[in-house]
């Protein structure tokens, strides 16, 4: 899954501007594409899907990050795990032009 996952432009791009502030080593990218493949697998679309819906309407962005954070609940019963995980996502997000901020998205229906 993880060369699957490199051959979307978003990713390719997450990985080319992380890189360039922090040489992150195979096994960390390794880890932080296993996070991005499950989160995909939660909302059920691909990476530059996520990212071009996320562009597109707000709206959707704030569902992802609802839904990120109902993703990792259901991961991690530790807080602290949860929240690095989700860490990795708005990092995705982020370093794909789709500013995202942590706080408490209120509940929507999803």
């Amino acid at each position: 899954m993880d060369n699957d996952l490199k051959s979307y432009s978003s990713v390719q791009k997450w990985i080319r501007n992380v890189n360039q502030m922090f040489a992150l080593s195979e096994s960390e990218w390794n880890n932080r594409l296993q996070v991005l493949a499950d989160f995909c697998a939660h909302v059920g679309r691909n990476p530059d899907e996520i990212i071009q819906d996320a562009l597109e309407e707000k709206g959707q962005k704030v569902d992802f990050m609802r839904r990120l954070r109902e993703a990792s609940k259901l991961k991690f019963q530790d807080s602290i795990r949860a929240h690095e995980w989700q860490n990795v996502v708005r990092s995705f997000f982020i370093h794909n032009g789709a500013r995202v901020v942590v706080r408490t998205y209120p509940q929507g229906t999803t």
